[in-house]
């Protein structure tokens, strides 16, 4: 059976309560994010799209508007990377767990969080639809707790899907930003 590359989705996790890419893989990339300098992190155009479509579909479900927090945009960009380089796209990074991620990125801990992960989607608007057809991601988004999103794409020509794609959920505010 012939799998079409470019419409591959793996599950959603959320929790109550890693391998980590040696600097040198990261390095002169615009991938270059570490918990030493996630306030430098700024969100892409299209990262900043999906937020403003999973706001509309939020609203249009009765549910509140997220805004973006660098913590966890920060930690889902990492995520995104260390999937297109290793084509594998699940919620561990290596030995690392998605939680243990966004914490390594300063998000604060006891906090009720969720993840998305997927690759194969090109725009923002193929990502949140297919996220839209699977119950587990879908629940994800619409979830009223989260207040704050994060969101990770990478595109990565060498990989085996070419682009890949987190989204993080958090229910407290940290490191809100707006604009960069």
């Amino acid at each position: 059976m012939q799998v079409n590359r470019r419409q591959f989705v793996v599950g959603a996790a959320s929790a109550a309560s890693a391998f980590v890419l040696p600097a040198h893989l990261l390095a002169g990339t615009n991938d270059d994010i570490s918990p030493f300098n996630v306030s430098h992190h700024c969100p892409s155009g299209i990262e900043w799209d999906f937020v403003n479509k999973i706001n509309a579909y939020r609203v249009e479900n009765g549910v509140g508007k997220l805004q973006m927090s660098r913590s966890l945009a920060a930690a889902a960009r990492h995520h995104a990377y260390y999937s297109s380089r290793t084509d594998d796209v699940d919620h561990t990074l290596g030995s690392k767990s998605w939680v243990d991620n966004i914490y390594d990125y300063g998000y604060p801990q006891g906090y009720h969080m969720g993840e998305n992960v997927l690759a194969g989607r090109q725009s923002s608007s193929g990502a949140l639809s297919l996220w839209k057809t699977s119950a587990p991601h879908n629940k994800n988004m619409l979830d009223p707790a989260w207040t704050r999103i994060g969101v990770g794409r990478v595109y990565y020509a060498a990989g085996y899907y070419d682009f890949y794609w987190c989204t993080t959920f958090g229910s407290v505010s940290h490191r809100t930003i707006t604009s960069c």
